[in-house]
C-alpha cells in the first residue's frame, strides 16, 4: 500500500484555490469557470449584485453579464437551471446527472387538479413565469414572502422534473414543459443513480482540490452517509486518492490529476457569499481559517459585519469581510462597512483593496464610491470620482 500524501495548511489551501480557478492559469470565459466550478449557484438577493455573476467576476475581472444570460434560455440551451447545489446554473448536458433527484422526488404530494390546470397553461400558451398564471390559488399566503398554491405547485414540479428552466426574465424563473426546452433525446436514457453520484463525486473533487467525504457530498448536496460506499469505489478504481492534511479530523480526497503544487494565488477580489470557496462555512474556517457568517438573516442589532458581507480574497488567504451595495439610483458604490481580520490588520493592502473597488465600480456601471466610517480599518480614496 503506498503512503498517504500529507499535505499542511498551506498546502491545501493553495490547492483549493487553484482548482477553483485561482491561479497563474485563470480561467479566460465562461466556459472556463464553469471547468472549475461545475455550476453558480443562484440567489434572489440584489443588494450589490446577484450570486450567479460574482464568481464570474472574481475569476474573469470585468465581463459583459451578457455572457452568461446569452447561455440561457431558449430551446436547447447550453445552460440551465436546478437544484444542483442550492438552486444552480449547470450546464444542459449535465441534467441527466439529476435525474435521480428528480425521480426520489417525483411523487411526492401535490395537487394533481393545479398541476393538470399548470400543464394545460404551458402548453397552450408557451413557457410562463409566476406572474403569467392567473388562478384563484395564486393568491400570497401568511406573511409577504408566502408563496401562492400555483407557485409551490410549479416548483415541487420544477424540482421533480415535470417542468423545467426555460431561462429567466428579469429574475422571474421562466417554467416550461420539458419538450418546449429540452431536445427528446437528452433525458431519455439518464445514467444510474449510482453511476451518476459518482460522476457528481468526482466532479466535486476536482472542483474543490481537496476534500473530505462531508465536503464531497455537499458540494452537489447529497448525504454524506449514503455516498460513503461510492467514495470506497471511486478510492479503488483509482479515480480518486486518499491525503492527510494538516488539522483535518478526517481524510482527505483528491483526484489523482489534482496540480499538488500549485503557486500560491495572486491577486484581490470579492466573493460571493455563495462561492464554492466559502459557500461550505465549515470547510471554509478549516481550510482558510476564516469564521463566514451572513447576516442577511440575521436582525439588525445583532449584525456584526453587515448585511451582505463579502469576503474578501487577497494573495490566497481570506482578509477581510467588505459590506457592498450597489445604489444604482445615485450610481454609487457604497462600502458599508470594512472588517478585517486581526491576524492581517497590521498588513491590510489598502492600495489593492482600493485599487479592487474602482474595479467593482466600473463593472457595475456605477461612477462614485462612498466609504462609510464602520469597522476595524479605515478604507480612504484618493478622490471618489471614477
Amino acid at each position: 500500500m503506498k503512503p498517504l500524501i500529507s499535505l499542511s495548511k498551506a498546502e491545501a489551501k493553495a490547492i483549493a484555490l487553484d482548482a477553483l480557478g485561482f491561479s497563474d492559469a485563470r480561467p479566460q470565459s465562461v466556459w472556463d469557470v464553469f471547468d472549475r466550478t461545475n455550476l453558480l449557484q443562484v440567489d434572489s438577493v440584489n443588494v450589490f449584485e446577484r450570486a450567479h455573476y460574482m464568481p464570474l467576476f472574481s475569476r474573469l475581472g470585468s465581463y459583459q453579464k451578457s455572457e452568461l444570460d446569452d447561455l440561457t434560455g431558449g430551446f436547447n440551451p447550453e445552460l440551465i437551471e436546478y437544484w444542483a447545489h442550492e438552486a444552480s446554473i449547470i450546464r444542459t448536458q449535465d441534467l441527466p446527472l439529476f435525474h435521480w433527484r428528480m425521480s426520489d422526488n417525483r411523487y411526492t404530494t401535490w395537487d394533481s387538479k393545479l398541476a393538470t390546470w399548470i400543464t394545460n397553461e404551458l402548453k397552450e400558451r408557451g413557457p410562463l413565469t409566476t406572474s403569467d398564471f392567473e388562478h384563484p390559488g395564486h393568491a400570497r399566503k401568511g406573511s409577504w414572502w408566502g408563496w401562492s398554491d400555483v407557485k409551490r405547485t410549479l416548483e415541487r414540479m420544477f424540482f421533480c422534473g415535470a417542468l423545467v428552466s426555460g431561462g429567466r426574465s428579469g429574475f422571474k424563473r421562466i417554467y416550461a414543459l420539458p419538450e418546449q426546452v429540452l431536445p427528446s433525446d437528452l433525458m431519455a436514457s439518464p445514467p444510474s443513480q449510482p453511476e451518476a453520484k459518482k460522476v457528481l463525486l468526482t466532479r466535486a473533487a476536482n472542483s474543490l482540490g481537496v476534500s473530505t467525504q462531508n465536503d464531497l457530498a455537499d458540494y452537489f448536496r447529497m448525504s454524506p452517509s449514503k455516498v460513503s460506499h461510492l467514495i470506497q469505489e471511486l478510492t479503488e478504481d483509482g479515480k480518486l486518492m486518499k491525503l492527510e492534511v494538516e488539522g483535518w479530523k478526517t481524510t482527505g480526497y483528491a483526484i489523482p490529476e489534482v496540480n499538488l503544487t500549485p503557486p500560491t494565488h495572486q491577486g484581490t477580489t470579492v466573493l460571493s457569499p455563495f462561492d464554492p470557496v466559502c459557500w461550505n462555512r465549515e470547510r471554509t474556517s478549516r481550510v482558510f481559517g476564516f469564521d463566514y457568517k451572513i447576516e442577511i438573516y440575521v436582525p439588525e442589532p445583532k449584525r456584526v459585519f453587515g448585511y451582505y458581507s463579502l469576503p474578501l480574497l487577497h494573495n490566497g488567504e481570506l482578509i477581510a469581510r467588505l459590506d457592498l451595495k450597489s445604489n444604482r439610483q445615485q450610481k454609487t458604490l457604497q462600502v458599508q462597512s470594512s472588517w478585517v481580520e486581526e491576524s492581517e490588520l497590521s498588513k491590510f493592502p489598502k492600495s489593492a483593496v482600493i485599487k479592487h473597488l474602482s474595479h467593482i465600480a466600473k463593472w457595475q456601471g456605477l461612477k462614485e464610491i462612498e466609504i462609510a466610517k464602520k469597522g476595524n480599518v479605515s478604507l480612504e480614496l484618493g478622490s471618489d470620482r471614477l
